[in-house]
């Protein structure tokens, strides 16, 4: 909220930002130090190789905020958002592919838009296994529908790399099996660790 303030004593300014330089307030475009992370940004090529054209600034940030973190793994990182994205990156920081699917709060709006009849709900509310009617029955196939897709993808991609390590962030809440809890670091803060770890390189 005050990032206006900030911003007069800030040295060096990383930004991620999915929507393009048009959106940003030109306060900030206009700083004399101001990097805008992207995928063809040479600043990413010291911590990712081989990244896909197009791919989104704040999976960029995301995946070398895992890589400063935890290098010379194989790394998973999901972040549970509007969309539910996947990356796996390799032991050398090549990324190997990914996916992306709708979050929950899509597949609810999904769910109301092109249906007659079905509300619009938000996330928050029961969501049993089993639903009793129609809010519970949406919440379920949504909310439980995301928590078992990550963790199918979790189990496929750890039979496939053994030394597997995930990072899950974003704005959804996940509960996560007893047995994939090792393996799995829970980090909101994920993008803004990828950006200042770029920042301090270019200091």
């Amino acid at each position: 909220e005050n990032w206006k303030e900030l911003l007069t004593d800030a040295d060096t300014v990383m930004v991620s930002n999915v929507a393009g330089d048009k959106a940003l307030p030109h306060e900030i475009a206009e700083h004399p130090r101001c990097h805008i992370l992207t995928w063809q940004s040479p600043e990413a090529s010291w911590w990712l190789k081989d990244i896909p054209a197009g791919l989104g600034a704040d999976r960029v940030a995301a995946d070398i905020g895992a890589r400063s973190i935890r290098p010379n793994q194989t790394l998973l990182i999901i972040d549970a958002g509007t969309c539910l994205t996947f990356d796996v990156i390799g032991r050398d920081g090549s990324i190997l592919g990914g996916a992306i699917s709708p979050g929950i709060s899509l597949r609810l709006k999904a769910m109301h838009e092109h249906t007659a009849a079905l509300p619009l709900l938000d996330v928050q509310g029961e969501h049993p296994v089993l639903g009793y009617d129609t809010h519970t029955s949406m919440r379920s196939g949504a909310i439980n529908g995301v928590r078992w897709e990550i963790e199918g993808y979790i189990r496929h991609i750890m039979s496939m790399y053994p030394d597997l390590h995930v990072f899950f962030t974003g704005g959804d809440n996940i509960e996560f099996p007893s047995d994939l809890q090792e393996i799995v670091s829970c980090d909101r803060l994920l993008v803004q660790k990828g950006l200042l770890a770029v920042g301090k390189k270019i200091e």
